[in-house]
């Protein structure tokens, strides 16, 4: 019979494994990726991984005679881990799916709502090192090999994605930058969201962009 803690672990990844879908599914209902940083796509793309590992530590739970105190431990885990998943999915909510200001802006916007450490890259890095430890601290029968190997995998790939938002862009911090390349000068005063398809957002109060010729 399920203890206590047992239902408690059981009923927080549900949830996390529902608010995981849904997030997977704002990715995919996206009839475009026009202006969204590529730190998305790479973020949904490691979404079944997540979804996996925590249907797997489910079905331990649910079939082994899990002890109280493992339980309880497995439950700080998770919870820390719905907090992020919720996170995340706010941000694919905010970004890909609401209409009026660009995605760009959008991110910005939710980002410095959500708070320091609200990139979709620096959650999702939590997220996976979150199921990685359930995968392999707790002795989880159901958790495969191969499972274990693509969560690690995931981990090193997302932390070497580079910033999709600076930090001081989350907590409204303005600077002035200078961007060199080919094309047209572009230069403007005030709040500055620049992602010209995937890739880096760029946030400045005043920003120039310039083109140099050969002498």
């Amino acid at each position: 019979m399920l203890g206590t803690e047992a239902i408690a672990v059981l009923g927080v990844i549900a949830s996390i494994i529902s608010i995981i879908d849904g997030t997977k599914q704002v990715y995919d209902a996206a009839t475009n990726a026009q202006g969204l940083p590529e730190a998305f796509c790479e973020v949904a793309a490691r979404l079944p991984i997540v979804r996996n590992i925590l249907a797997s530590a489910k079905r331990h739970i649910g079939e082994e005679d899990t002890d109280e105190d493992s339980c309880k431990e497995v439950k700080d885990i998770v919870e820390g881990c719905g907090k992020k998943a919720k996170k995340l999915e706010e941000l694919f909510q905010k970004v890909i799916s609401a209409d009026g200001a660009s995605r760009a802006e959008r991110y910005v916007s939710a980002a410095r709502t959500l708070g320091k450490g609200s990139r979709v890259e620096t959650l999702m890095k939590g997220i996976l090192e979150d199921v990685q430890l359930l995968a392999i601290n707790y002795s989880m029968t159901t958790v495969t090999d191969n499972q274990r190997k693509e969560v690690a995998e995931a981990i090193k790939e997302v932390t070497a994605l580079p910033p999709s938002i600076p930090e001081h862009a989350i907590e409204g911090i303005g600077f002035t930058a200078i961007h060199s390349g080919s094309g047209s000068i572009n230069q403007a005063q005030g709040d500055q969201y620049n992602n010209l398809g995937s890739g880096q957002i760029y946030y400045a109060q005043s920003m120039t962009f310039g083109s140099h010729g050969k002498n």
